[in-house]
C-alpha cells in the first residue's frame, strides 16, 4: 500500500524518488521492485511483442486464434486470453479494421430470388444422376493443431461421391477442382455427362463466376438459403458419419500429403465397399450402375415398342 501511494507520488510529479523513499522508509530497490501489475505483466511479456507485431503484419486479418497458431507453428507458446490482454494493451487491435467484403453480382442475384433459388427442394429425386449436393468441412490433423479442407459433390439419390478434393485454403479453386473430378467420373461411369442439378450452399466459393460458369455449362444450379444448413441435409450427415468413422485417424496423421492420401483410399471405400441402409445395404457404386442398367433397359424396350407400332402400321 506504502510503495502504491509513492510510485503514484512520484508518477504524478510531486515528489520526487529519492525524497519518497527517505519520507516512508523504503529502499529504491523495494521502489523499482513493486511495479504496478499492468506493468508486471507487460513486462514478462515484453520479448513476445515483435513476434506478435510481425504475425500481425503478415496477416492482417488474423484474430486471437489464428495468431496464437501462428505463434505455435513458431514454436512460441501463449494463452489465448493472455494473447488478448497483452494485444488489448498493446494496442495492437485498433488499427487493424477489416473491410466488410461487399456482396458480387451473383450473390446480390441470389438474395433478391430468396428461397426461389432451392431447385433442390422443388425437384421430385427418383434416381441417380439426377442431382448433386456439395458442401465442405475441415479435417483436423497433426494432433488436431493443423487443419485441411475436404470438398465433394455427391449424389442425392443414390449417396455415391462423385467427386472430392482435399486442400489447404476454402477457396474456389477447391470446389473447382471437386466439381470437375465429378464431371470426369460422371462420364467414365455412363458414357456422357447428363444435364444434372447441382446443389450447395451460398458461400463465396459457391458464388465464384469461375464456379458458375463451370456449372452452367453442364447443368442447372440450386442454392440453399443463407445459413439454413437443413436446406442441405443429405451432405451434412455424410460428413457426420465421415468424421465418426475416422476423425481419430485423421488427427494421427501427420503432413497433409498423408491426408490427401487417406481421404483418397477412404473415399473409394465408401463408393465402392461401405453398405447404405437408404439404398438398400447396397454399395452406392453397384446401386448406381444398377440403376442404370435397368434405366437402358426400359430405353431399349420402349424404342423396341416404338419400332413395332410403325412396322405395324406400314403394313
Amino acid at each position: 500500500m506504502i510503495v502504491s501511494f509513492a510510485r503514484e507520488q512520484v508518477e504524478s510529479g510531486a515528489i520526487s524518488i529519492n525524497r519518497i523513499c527517505q519520507l516512508f522508509a523504503i529502499s529504491k530497490a523495494t521502489y523499482y521492485a513493486a511495479k504496478a501489475p499492468v506493468e508486471n505483466f507487460l513486462s514478462k511479456y515484453e520479448h513476445l511483442k515483435r513476434d506478435v507485431e510481425r504475425v500481425i503484419r503478415k496477416n492482417k486479418r488474423y484474430g486471437i486464434r489464428r495468431i496464437k497458431q501462428q505463434l505455435a507453428n513458431e514454436k512460441i507458446t501463449i494463452g489465448r486470453d493472455v494473447l488478448a490482454k497483452l494485444l488489448n494493451l498493446w494496442g495492437l487491435q485498433l488499427p487493424r479494421k477489416i473491410r466488410k467484403r461487399k456482396p458480387s453480382v451473383i450473390e446480390k442475384i441470389l438474395g433478391v430470388l430468396g428461397d426461389r433459388t432451392n431447385l433442390l427442394k422443388r425437384t421430385l429425386i427418383t434416381r441417380p444422376l439426377q442431382a448433386v449436393t456439395s458442401d465442405m468441412t475441415i479435417l483436423w490433423y497433426a494432433g488436431k493443431k493443423k487443419k485441411a479442407y475436404l470438398c465433394e459433390h455427391k449424389d442425392v439419390f443414390g449417396q455415391m461421391v462423385y467427386g472430392w478434393t482435399v486442400g489447404e485454403r476454402m477457396d474456389a479453386n477447391l470446389v473447382r477442382s471437386s466439381f470437375k473430378r465429378a464431371c470426369k467420373n460422371i462420364r467414365h461411369l455412363c458414357g456422357r455427362l447428363p444435364k444434372l442439378l447441382w446443389h450447395q450452399d451460398r458461400g463465396s466459393q459457391y458464388t465464384s463466376y469461375e464456379y458458375v460458369e463451370d456449372v452452367l455449362q453442364v447443368g442447372a444450379l440450386s442454392y440453399s438459403q443463407k445459413g439454413r444448413p437443413t436446406d442441405n441435409p443429405g451432405q451434412e450427415s455424410c460428413f457426420g458419419r465421415f468424421k465418426d468413422e475416422w476423425e481419430q485417424e485423421i488427427g494421427e496423421l501427420q503432413s497433409f500429403k498423408d491426408v490427401v492420401r487417406f481421404i483418397d483410399k477412404k473415399m473409394r471405400y465408401y463408393n465402392h465397399k461401405r453398405l447404405h441402409t437408404s439404398i438398400g445395404n447396397q454399395t452406392p457404386c453397384a446401386f448406381t450402375k444398377a440403376q442404370l442398367t435397368a434405366q437402358n433397359e426400359r430405353r431399349r424396350s420402349g424404342s423396341k415398342v416404338i419400332h413395332n407400332w410403325f412396322r405395324f402400321f406400314r403394313t
